[in-house]
């Protein structure tokens, strides 16, 4: 009695693969939807750590710090200012963010984020830190209304606020709850 080899048949092997496939088209858009997710929180987190580098930096150095965006080309960079916040004495940190993911120049949606008033619209296009890390305005004036929001392709909104006590806090909008909730 002879034995025939052991092994799978070609009919077996395309059925496979025609399983694979068709789950791998179902997983795609998830995980392409995933990455696009990871990136806007990466980048509203990244500025948030460039928040708290000017912070420690204004308060290690006693020298005003501010954290400057630029909406229209995706960056942001950290400067040390001279002690009546007019000029810059020199830029430190220079970053972009991922493709993608942009800024926004007004909130999105009805409701803010934190302790950002309901008639505060627009975002700043620079959050300065006195030389003890507090947030100020550019004339050195304490300011509770500092805001960034972002956006990626698929509009989900993420958010970094920075409160009069200079805690920095990033926050995503949830489409379900209608409110913005901390990370």
């Amino acid at each position: 009695m002879t034995r025939k080899n052991p092994g799978f048949s070609m009919l077996e092997v395309l059925v496979v693969i025609a399983i694979i496939g068709i789950v791998a088209a179902f997983a795609l858009p998830g995980a392409i939807n995933f990455v696009k997710a990871y990136r806007l929180h990466a980048d509203a987190s990244a500025i948030a750590s460039q928040l708290n580098v000017a912070r420690f930096r204004a308060t290690s150095q006693y020298t005003p710090y501010r954290l400057r965006f630029d909406a229209a080309n995706g960056l942001f960079s950290t400067d040390r200012l001279s002690s009546d916040y007019s000029s810059s004495s020199a830029t430190e940190v220079s970053l972009g963010l991922q493709p993608g993911i942009r800024m926004l120049s007004e909130c999105p949606v009805s409701a803010k984020p934190g302790t950002i008033a309901s008639s505060f619209s627009g975002i700043s296009n620079s959050i300065y830190f006195n030389t003890r890390g507090l947030p100020v305005d550019s004339a050195g004036t304490p300011t509770n209304s500092n805001v960034i929001y972002l956006a990626n392709d698929n509009n989900l909104y993420d958010a970094v606020t920075v409160s009069l006590g200079g805690r920095i806090t990033v926050w995503n909008y949830s489409e379900a709850t209608s409110t913005w909730m901390p990370r």
